[in-house]
């Protein structure tokens, strides 16, 4: 969806909107690979365009910065970028809220990432390997059907299936491969070993379950 050409002035001032969240936080956890391709593409445009990234592809924090969080522009799109650092910190602090607790073992911290941003699915795939790899089969099917239904939901608005159905299916074998390497069990395995091979069906093009 994000192939189709627009005009170059376009384009910097839709750059401005998103650079606060290009230059601060890589990935996003609801994204394909291809919206974060497309973020950089647009967001180093505007960045080469406004002296935030020089020719050798460094980036000027300090211009960063100034053009982050300065004075207001008058854009009402760039003005809009000056309010991502507070989204991104946000955004921030629940990535670190999961990721120790999926490293600690604490379920209590992966909730409270969900509890901020509810509808990441990737939050109930990590909370999903976590609850399986401490032997709560039920729980984890639970949060592996959160992460579906919320999934399900933007298909239902008009999001393409496959696509979306890969973006969680990723979400869901990096986490369980993360539980894998810090208590194996054959029921993580077994997840792990049904989640790839929907994910080497949709690399074929083939029907799965969740796309039929």
């Amino acid at each position: 969806m994000f192939s189709v050409a627009v005009p170059t002035s376009t384009k910097l001032r839709r750059a401005a909107l998103i650079t606060g969240l290009v230059l601060v936080t890589p990935l996003l956890s609801a994204c394909t690979q291809e919206d974060i391709d497309w973020l950089f593409e647009i967001g180093e445009e505007w960045g080469r365009a406004n002296g935030v990234i020089d020719d050798a592809g460094n980036i000027n924090y300090g211009q960063a910065v100034m053009q982050l969080f300065g004075l207001p522009s008058g854009d009402p799109l760039v003005d809009a970028a000056l309010d991502a650092g507070s989204v991104v910190a946000n955004l921030e602090d629940a990535e670190r809220l999961a990721r120790e607790g999926v490293e600690s073992g604490d379920i209590s911290k992966v909730e409270a990432a969900i509890e901020a941003r509810a509808k990441d699915w990737g939050f109930h795939e990590q909370k999903a390997a976590l609850l399986m790899a401490q032997g709560d089969a039920a729980g984890a099917d639970r949060a592996f059907a959160d992460s579906e239904d919320l999934v399900g939901k933007q298909i239902s608005k008009g999001g393409d299936c496959k696509l979306l159905a890969r973006n969680m299916y990723t979400h869901r074998i990096n986490a369980l491969e993360i539980q894998l390497g810090l208590q194996p069990s054959d029921q993580l395995s077994s997840k792990a070993a049904e989640t790839q091979g929907f994910l080497d069906a949709i690399a074929a093009n083939q029907s799965i379950p969740f796309c039929p």
